[in-house]
């Protein structure tokens, strides 16, 4: 009996044992579990996290871009006023047309009576001719012994003459009363033209100036050893001048000797002067500047950033230059490419004046001329804002008239705009009303004193002859020109060039200076090779991996 409760006993151990171990064994599998779910929720928890903080991004992006809105129906609520103020204005301007063509019209009935009178009176002296002369017939041949037939022959061959005397004065007479009436008309519809628009030039230079009021500012544009200043001449293609007067070191060794200035004495500025004989280029590079400036923070790789800003915000000021034109005219139906040459033409000049102020006026000129003479008004605008077309393309070898009718006939304007395009330079024979319009329109518009300039003009072009040049090369990407041609940076392909073929590209733009291009002076040449890297690394996911060991260990 003692062996069998032995065995009992031992079997019964060994079943509680195996229970218990199967109790641990289930509890440590919950608490695995417990513990990978809370992994998981504290992963879905730095999830809603970083959802959050997206959407909070989100969000302030949305408030500034709802301020940006804000401030841009402000701006087109200003617009609206404007153009009501100038809608005002062109009613009355019409109540005085019309009023006008009233007048013209009574005066015309009356000169048309007038005419009824004098040709009644003409009748009249004709008569009384006819009843002269058959008297001085019937007396000659009273009085002579001359036979019929003679005599009629020798009276009526003296009255011919002076009938024809008497009515070749009268013909030169309403001759030259039609002639003068003629030229008062186109006069009065010339003047009534300039009456109605009347613009200030604005003359657009190569230079634009800039003030930095602190040494330090000017400091960092210019870099250790020039490195910032050559950077921003590289990638904008400009020339940047500071005055003798402002000199850096000198006003260093000022500042680590003993001379002390005063709390109140005021502080020098600095004068930078932006200048390139390219406009748009000039536009970009002064934005550019000022927006470095007030930033305070200038170095190659934010230098590159802004200027590739301010270029896309230059891009928006074209379209928008276009638009506004267009609006003030009443222009519509007008293709999106054709509108964004249109604005380009804002940083365009043409011997010293400013090539869309010159269509904008020329626009207006024409319409008022087609008003007077009874035509499409808006065919007129159209044509006359459009005919410089072609001075939006760059280097392409033609002359803008062609240019501008390639750019017309791609955007699918009419035959009336085209040819106003090809003749208004005289070019290709005018074949309707509205070019002859147009190209007196231009010829009002150029020949006002002081609006046009002949040396900026011949200046632009020895430029650009310089940069054509180069790019005749097949290894040079850019190239600028500054001080009046007297310097020239050349930007080649780093990938097609090698250092060694720098001196043979040199070589070959200088023989190519000396035969084409007369630049008085000396002339230095530049040639830049340069490679560059860019990567971009995303950190967002490892900060992310890195939260989420951290709190597991917690």
């Amino acid at each position: 009996m003692d062996i069998d409760i032995n065995k009992f006993i031992l079997i019964f151990l060994i079943l509680l044992n195996l229970i218990l171990l199967l109790i641990f064994w289930s509890w440590q599998k919950k608490l695995a579990n417990r513990q990978e779910k809370l992994k998981q929720a504290q992963i879905q928890q730095q999830k809603k996290e970083i959802n959050l903080a997206t959407r909070e991004e989100k969000l302030r992006l949305s408030q500034t871009n709802l301020v940006n809105q804000k401030k841009i129906f402000q701006k087109e609520e200003g617009k609206i006023a404007n153009l009501s103020e100038k809608l005002l204005r062109k009613e009355k301007i019409i109540t005085e047309q019309i009023e006008i063509h009233g007048q013209k019209e009574q005066r015309l009935e009356e000169k048309e009576k007038k005419l009824h009178q004098r040709e009644q009176e003409n009748n009249n002296r004709f008569n009384q001719v006819n009843k002269l002369q058959q008297e001085v017939e019937q007396k000659l041949w009273e009085v002579s012994q001359m036979d019929e037939e003679e005599a009629q022959k020798t009276l009526l061959s003296r009255l011919k003459e002076k009938l024809k005397e008497n009515l070749d004065r009268q013909a030169q007479k309403e001759i030259k009363r039609n002639q003068a009436r003629v030229e008062e008309e186109t006069t009065k519809i010339i003047c009534l033209a300039l009456e109605k628009y009347s613009s200030e030039l604005v003359y657009n230079r190569t230079v634009s100036h800039l003030k930095v009021d602190d040494d330090r500012t000017m400091g960092r544009i210019i870099g250790k050893d020039g490195r910032n200043i050559n950077f921003f001449r590289k990638i904008t293609g400009t020339e940047i001048l500071i005055p003798e007067g402002n000199d850096l070191r000198g006003r260093q060794k000022k500042v680590s000797g003993k001379s002390k200035t005063k709390k109140g004495s005021q502080k020098e500025e600095w004068i930078i002067e932006v200048s390139c004989f390219n406009s748009l280029r000039r536009e970009i590079a002064t934005r550019t500047l000022q927006r470095l400036i007030n930033e305070q923070k200038i170095s190659p790789l934010q230098i590159e950033n802004v200027f590739q800003e301010t270029s896309r915000e230059v891009d928006e000021i074209i379209l928008q230059s276009g638009n506004e034109v267009l609006s003030e005219l009443q222009i519509s139906l007008i293709h999106p490419e054709l509108i964004k040459y249109l604005g380009k033409l804002k940083f365009r000049t043409s011997y010293g004046q400013n090539v869309l102020e010159h269509s904008l006026e020329v626009a207006k000129l024409a319409g008022s001329i087609a008003a007077e003479l009874g035509l499409d008004v808006n065919l007129a605008k159209r044509a006359g804002l459009l005919h410089d077309i072609g001075k939006a393309i760059e280097d392409d070898g033609l002359s803008h008239v062609t240019s501008g009718i390639a750019l017309a006939k791609q955007y699918k304007e009419s035959a009336v705009v085209i040819n106003a395009i090809a003749s208004h330079h005289r070019n290709f024979p005018a074949d309707n009303p509205y070019s002859l319009i147009v190209s007196a329109a231009d010829t009002l518009s150029a020949a006002r004193p002081g609006a046009r300039g002949q040396q900026l003009e011949a200046y632009i072009a020895r430029m650009e002859s310089l940069e054509k040049l180069a790019q005749e090369l097949p290894e040079v990407e850019k190239i600028y020109a500054f001080q009046a041609g007297r310097e020239i940076w050349v930007v080649v392909n780093a990938q097609k060039v090698n250092d060694y073929q720098l001196l043979e590209i040199s070589e070959m733009l200088q023989s190519k200076i000396r035969e084409r291009v007369v630049v008085p002076g000396e002339i230095i040449i530049s040639v830049l090779r340069e490679t560059k890297l860019t990567q971009k690394i995303n950190t967002f996911s490892q900060i992310g991996s890195k939260k989420m060991k951290k709190n597991a260990r917690e």
